[in-house]
């Protein structure tokens, strides 16, 4: 049957490639020609009764309405094409109306291409839904924060809340970073015990590392000739100089240095006083909050270098600028775009360019929920603990860091012929001579692994407590790699529950098959459970296995479109024809990552050149990173009108 429907899908192609499709009156041929094949196949499911997946095509009841809203036939055109509407369980179209229907979309006019160089304006301000001009630091880029402006890591950020995701999925984005009571409380612990750690009334026991942040800090003390005022000015200017990362006003300067004048009245020797006016520092909303100022009237405008060195700073580093970074914007030299190039690729190169893998890629893959929503069962799987939680995690970050690190191609993430392991995560994969918690690149011999469909993080979190699960795997392929959301189950889906009920001898897979006969159930099902099943040789922790509870694993898949293949080796081939779908996706879930809001029509010019790009440069990491950096709409920026 796969190779039948494929065939056809050829014969279509060259069918509908050699026609013309030119009428006259284009509302005319719609209600003759291809509203009755709607009317008979697609508007029971997506008529107002039902309106599966928010789609309602009843109401395009003409021509018109159709030409107004272009991005939904695109998305009919995909569907069609991919043969998943209508769904299994109904009766297909037949190849003429098939045909007919391809022919009328594959003609519909374009959805209109945005200019590269604009972003939203007051008129078309409905589509830059999420933008927040000024966002909380989140708890990662807190502690990084802390970690550069001291010169030692604190590991504050268990102290802080933890952030939601807003926008496109993210902790950057600054309509999800609220700020609460609990933050402002939070935010107080974790400044005191910074200052604390590091400007201590017993300095016997300090760590080198905490010693020389310290002498950073104490650039000066006070002595027969400097007054203890005196000499805390430079400590605190310098110090709220690096921590707002901006210059700093001389007022600014002055009503911090109140705060070290309260303590010296009520006796306090010189560093705890300095301790109190840095601690104001670290609690002003100057620190707390990334803000792009606001211009002198309304309208878009190019952001300033010193902003711009921060924005650019916490999308690479998660982190604050760096003393060259904020030298060549404070003198506008940044503003270069040679130079802001130069930077980008200095920055990349930077060790603190790892935070991409620890902040973008596990939350891309969704990774974060392993070890805290979802966990294997302890009974069960007792060889899941923290350390091998953390391994897991450790592989996705490594791997994705080496990428972008040397700048090799984006690809690899698909399928590579390598990853990072340690013993922990060696005795999952059968690996051997591999001993100690450090994470070393080892070359593979097993087409199953390498890229991420081979990695226990994906596996664990793709599994119930219990037992796989081709349903979660096959969702997961579709929404984290090729970006195709599926909604949740109507509430008249019967669970799987009902049919295992019916049928409890057969295995899971027959189970599955006969969950999509069920007409409600096979759109979505028959998207994900084919991508799912080519993963099941791989069991809760991603070890590999023939055999489930002594019956041969079937690890054959027949996608919607009639391919068909087998294995993790293979659904990684069908990935690889995919390519440019899964590297579209990321580009969108790095660039909004980048923009930190959700995107809009105004940001498919950055994907598009984006992707472009790739292609022409062997899907180079660092294509993407500039690209995004250096597009339009990160730096430049809309301030509307005041009412």
């Amino acid at each position: 049957m796969g190779v039948c429907k494929f065939a056809l899908t050829i014969l279509m192609v060259l069918t509908i490639g050699a026609a013309s499709y030119v009428h006259a009156d284009p509302d005319e041929d719609y209600q003759k020609e291809i509203r009755p094949i709607l009317e008979k196949n697609c508007y029971e499911c997506h008529g107002p009764e039902k309106k599966k997946g928010d789609l309602l095509l009843t109401e395009f009841t003409d021509y018109a309405k159709i030409t107004n809203a272009l991005e939904i036939w695109q998305l009919v055109l995909e569907r069609v094409q991919a043969f998943e509407m209508p769904p299994k369980g109904k009766e297909e179209l037949k190849f003429n109306s098939h045909r007919k229907l391809m022919q009328w979309l594959r003609n519909l006019p374009k959805p209109e291409k945005t200019d590269c160089n604009k972003i939203a304006s007051d008129r078309t301000a409905n589509f830059y839904r999420g933008y927040v001009m000024s966002r909380r630091l989140n708890r990662a880029e807190y502690n990084n924060t802390i970690r550069d402006l001291f010169g030692v890591d604190l590991n504050l950020d268990d102290l802080l809340p933890a952030d939601g995701g807003g926008g496109e999925g993210f902790d950057t984005s600054g309509n999800a970073l609220f700020t609460s009571s609990i933050h402002l409380e939070k935010y107080l612990a974790a400044a005191d015990q910074a200052l604390n750690t590091v400007l201590a009334e017993d300095t016997r026991k300090l760590s080198p590392e905490v010693k020389r942040a310290r002498e950073r800090i104490l650039v000066i003390k006070p002595g027969l000739f400097t007054r203890p005022r005196e000499a805390a000015r430079p400590i605190v200017a310098g110090f709220a100089h690096r921590a707002f990362r901006r210059p700093v006003t001389t007022n600014e300067v002055e009503r911090l240095l109140t705060m070290f004048d309260r303590a010296q009245k009520r006796g306090d020797r010189f560093v705890p006083s300095i301790r109190l006016a840095l601690k104001a520092v670290l609690i002003s909303p100057h620190f707390l909050f990334l803000a792009e100022p606001e211009p002198g009237e309304h309208g878009v405008h190019p952001l300033g270098a010193v902003p711009l060195a921060s924005k650019l700073s916490y999308f690479l580093w998660s982190s604050m600028p760096d003393e060259q970074l904020m030298k060549l914007a404070e003198s506008g030299a940044l503003l270069n775009t040679n130079v802001y190039r130069q930077q980008i690729r200095r920055m990349l190169a930077d060790s603190k360019a790892d935070a991409l893998g620890e902040r973008f890629a596990l939350q891309w893959l969704d990774l974060e929920r392993l070890g805290t929503d979802v966990r294997p069962d302890p009974m069960k799987f007792p060889e899941f603990n923290r350390e091998l939680n953390e391994s897991m995690h450790r592989e996705v970050i490594a791997c994705f860091n080496y990428v972008v690190r040397n700048d090799r191609p984006l690809l690899e993430l698909i399928d590579s012929k390598y990853t990072f392991v340690n013993e922990r995560l060696a005795r999952i994969y059968g690996i051997e001579n591999i001993s100690g918690d450090t994470m070393r690149q080892v070359s593979l011999n097993d087409r199953n692994r390498g890229g991420v469909l081979g990695m226990a993080a994906v596996h664990a979190l793709t599994s119930f407590p219990v037992r796989t699960s081709p349903v979660l795997r096959g969702r997961w392929v579709l929404e984290s790699l090729l970006g195709d959301k599926v909604p949740p189950p109507p509430p008249d889906a019967p669970a799987l529950t009902e049919t295992a009920d019916k049928a409890p001898n057969k295995s899971l897979r027959e189970q599955l098959d006969l969950h999509r006969t069920k007409s409600e159930c096979a759109t979505c099902h028959d998207k994900m459970d084919p991508l799912g099943f080519g993963l099941e040789n791989f069991d809760v922790l991603g070890r590999w296995r023939d055999k489930d509870h002594d019956q041969p694993i079937d690890a054959k898949g027949t996608l919607p479109s009639g391919e068909t293949y087998e294995g993790p080796a293979g659904l990684k081939a069908i990935l690889m024809q995919r390519k440019d779908a899964v590297m579209k996706h990321l580009v969108k879930k790095m660039t909004g990552y980048a923009f930190g809001r959700e995107l809009n029509r105004f940001d498919e010019c950055v994907v598009d050149r984006a992707l472009e790009a790739l292609q022409q440069n062997d899907y180079r990491a660092s294509m993407l990173v500039e690209q995004i950096a250096m597009s339009f709409p990160f730096r430049h920026r809309f301030y509307p009108k005041q009412d």
